[in-house]
């Protein structure tokens, strides 16, 4: 059995394990994440790297973490508190860019205890500080930015887990309902007809409308949390 790491070259190793993680999550997918896959890719044995990761739960704590720190950890606070609306809805926007930069990253991310992940904490410590200053109850600041939050983590898995995730079958969908416009029944379901012909009439390019429909959408969370605080 592999005997224990010096404590001062602990954290550089799992720092190590957490990287290759990443690296097998973006070739195999979330599904087939494992420590035993893990190990082997670092030419370790699955025993030596319990010396290291408890189980596969804080394996994916510390994947959650590296992905949570690219979009959080240089988070400041908005330069007067009145900006409050347009700074949760530009911190979602990074969130949502960092999900999808990793392969079902926002699985990852819904799958770990996210506090664990100093990123998260002092972001949410900023934001009460932010909307308290700007006159909302430290529960109504809370819920208001957990639910800006759950929102970018639910649209980007919908997004991750769709069979439109890939880049060829978004393409080819795209090609097809801009010939042919939008495979729904206008005799049937007129106004879904109307709308989704205006949004493909409009669609500029599939990253951008990806991101402007989930900043509209945001946009609307925003005024909800708005108008609850009476701003």
């Amino acid at each position: 059995m592999s005997r224990p790491a010096p404590e001062e070259n602990r954290e550089q190793r799992r720092t190590e394990i957490v990287g290759t993680a990443l690296r097998l999550l973006e070739k195999e997918g979330f599904d087939r994440l494992s420590l035993r896959g893990v190990a082997q890719a670092l030419a370790m044995h699955a025993a030596g790297l319990y010396w290291y990761i408890e189980n596969k739960q804080e394996l994916v704590d510390l994947m959650a973490k590296a992905i949570m720190d690219e979009a959080l950890g240089d988070v400041i606070a908005p330069a007067s508190s009145h900006e409050w609306d347009r700074w949760l809805i530009d911190v979602a926007l990074r969130v949502r860019r960092s999900l999808l930069a990793h392969r079902d990253g926002a699985r990852v991310v819904a799958s770990a205890f996210v506090f664990r992940a100093e990123s998260i904490a002092a972001f949410l410590e900023l934001s009460l500080q932010t909307l308290e200053a700007e006159g909302f109850t430290r529960e109504l600041a809370m819920l208001g930015t957990m639910t800006v939050v759950r929102y970018t983590m639910g649209v980007t898995l919908d997004e991750q887990e769709s069979p439109m995730r890939e880049a060829a079958v978004r393409r080819r969908i795209l090609e097809q309902a801009l010939a042919k416009g939008p495979p729904v029944d206008a005799t049937r379901y007129p106004r879904l007809h109307d709308v989704m012909s205006r949004f493909y009439a409009s669609r500029v390019s599939e990253m951008d409308q990806g991101e402007s429909h989930f900043a509209r959408g945001l946009e609307l969370v925003i005024a909800g949390i708005r108008r609850t605080a009476g701003k």
